[in-house]
């Protein structure tokens, strides 16, 4: 699978709060384009989507324009796409701009992916906070104000190098921490896991990182256990 572990965009601090917001609900609909300043120098090679009613993403550092297709419905839009990378061209922090032809956007992640090559036993499901109870007579009574999604569980084995503990360091802190949910692309599960879960926006079950080895090198494993969020 491949994952967005950290989002370049939660430290741009001159990107659009709503663009920052976990919650996809918080949408942005000042403007349909927006530029950010990176923090930090580095390749983009992918763009995290999050609820939007546009078909047309695109992104540029100036010189370079990249655009991406979003040819799924809401909820199964949001998650990670992949764009050709795109380099700084000088000596500055660079700057990216954002555009898209809808009318509003939720959540956008930006940074470089990273591929985490999983086991073949693969989980698939759904999961509720519905809140059921059940009346001396044997009536059920719905619950209500809860919400349901998807689940998907990963093991992910020895795949956890230096460079993606890195990442992981530099994201604990501001976002996983925090509960953000992660932007995913599927594409390599595609033959284990539903089509309209090829672009997937979960969070892992807690925020409590463990990586796990045997080896006599920097290759860590660990479990994913996702739950889709919105």
């Amino acid at each position: 699978m491949k994952i967005l572990l950290y989002d370049k965009m939660i430290d741009c601090s001159d990107a659009p709060a709503e663009i920052k917001s976990p919650g996809l609900g918080d949408i942005y609909q000042d403007e349909i384009s927006f530029t950010v300043t990176l923090a930090e120098y580095g390749k983009i090679d992918c763009v995290g989507i999050g609820y939007t009613d546009a078909t047309e993403i695109t992104v540029s550092n100036g010189a370079e324009l990249r655009t991406i297709i979003i040819d799924k419905p809401y909820p199964y839009q949001n998650g990670l796409y992949l764009i050709q990378e795109l380099y700084p061209l000088d000596e500055y922090t660079p700057q990216f701009t954002i555009s898209h032809n809808g009318t509003f956007i939720g959540r956008v992640g930006i940074g470089e992916y990273r591929t985490l090559g999983t086991n073949p036993t693969k989980e698939i499901g759904f999961y509720s906070t519905e809140n059921n109870r059940e009346t001396l007579s044997g009536q059920v009574i719905p619950g209500a104000g809860g919400y349901s999604g998807r689940r998907f569980e990963a093991d992910v084995r020895y795949k956890f190098t230096s460079e993606i503990y890195d990442d992981l360091e530099k994201a604990y802190t501001k976002q996983i921490a925090k509960g953000f949910p992660f932007f995913m692309l599927l594409d390599d599960e595609q033959h284990k896991v539903p089509e309209n879960m090829l672009h997937f926006y979960a969070q892992d079950k807690d925020n409590k990182l463990l990586l796990q080895s045997s080896t006599y090198k920097f290759l860590y494993s660990y479990k994913f256990s996702f739950y889709e969020k919105f």
